[in-house]
């Protein structure tokens, strides 16, 4: 790992993403690589808030940027203008420069307009082939910003591919683990699976040496039951796969990761879901 990636609009939620991955750079000792995406090739290009108010170009608006916040990291913070579609541009920033995570706004304005709308809100995580974290733009970012991470489990296969990662994020700040068993059903088989799955989680976590906790919630809504859990233990961060069990109820915003993106008021830590050979496939 390398560097934290940065979606820079200069608007108030994308430097909300900033200070946030300020906190994490500075407990991992990582270099912040912030980028601005444009549609076209005008470095010049004015912001609608820069010093005072006043028109600014990207490049001097970066050039304050780093100029604020360079002394709070033990790392670099640089900044790239590139012109193209903007989940593309970051997500291929983030493979080529061998990034470590993508730090987002939830919500953005101006540049990332098009990104945020609507169903093209889960695009940069789609295409990413890194963890990303998404911050809304009135979430009060702490000193610890990551104390608690709630880890929801579900019956799928995947469900475990998001814990070791979180662990490793988990570690520079000494965080607590909420293993989350979530049943979305009564069926025998789907309770067992959640139950193997917990049980796989647990002994990551354990092996770890960080502090967990294991609770359990029944709901046919697993995007409104891990919210109001995590809400309910205080938690700075919520880790999902791109991919998760649906509820028995009708989806309206979507997949659960859309969903817990559009609606956590909780920073939300997206994990690309690999491919996995089912173990009822090698039984067959």
């Amino acid at each position: 790992m390398s560097n934290i990636v940065v979606g820079i609009d200069f608007s108030k939620s994308s430097i909300k993403a900033f200070e946030y991955a300020l906190g994490v750079a500075s407990r991992t000792g990582l270099d912040i690589k912030l980028v601005y995406v444009s549609k076209k090739r005008d470095v010049d290009k004015v912001l609608p808030e820069g010093s005072k108010n006043k028109p600014t170009s990207v490049e001097k608006g970066f050039e304050k940027l780093i100029k604020k916040y360079e002394s709070t990291i033990p790392g670099k913070i640089t900044f790239r203008i590139l012109t193209g579609k903007i989940y593309e541009e970051i997500t291929n920033l983030a493979k080529y420069t061998e990034s470590w995570l993508i730090v987002a706004g939830a919500h953005g304005m101006s540049g990332f307009e098009e990104l945020w709308v609507g169903n093209n809100a889960s695009k940069i995580i789609t295409y990413a082939n890194k963890p990303v974290i998404t911050v809304k733009i009135n979430y009060k970012i702490k000193a610890n910003p990551i104390e608690k991470i709630v880890i929801p489990i579900d019956s799928t296969f995947e469900t475990i591919q998001k814990v070791p990662f979180t662990i490793e994020l988990a570690k520079h700040f000494k965080s607590q683990i909420n293993i989350l068993s979530l049943y979305s059903s009564k069926l025998k088989n789907i309770e067992e699976r959640v139950e193997n799955n917990t049980r796989e989680a647990l002994s990551l976590v354990i092996k770890s040496g960080l502090r967990y906790i294991n609770e359990k919630a029944v709901s046919d809504n697993i995007t409104r039951a891990t919210i109001e859990y995590a809400e309910k233990r205080n938690a700075d961060l919520i880790s999902i796969m791109t991919e998760q069990e649906f509820s028995s109820q009708p989806v309206i915003m979507g997949s659960y990761a859309q969903q817990m993106i559009n609606q956590s008021p909780i920073p939300v830590l997206t994990t690309k879901t690999r491919m996995v050979i089912h173990r009822e496939s090698i039984l067959e």
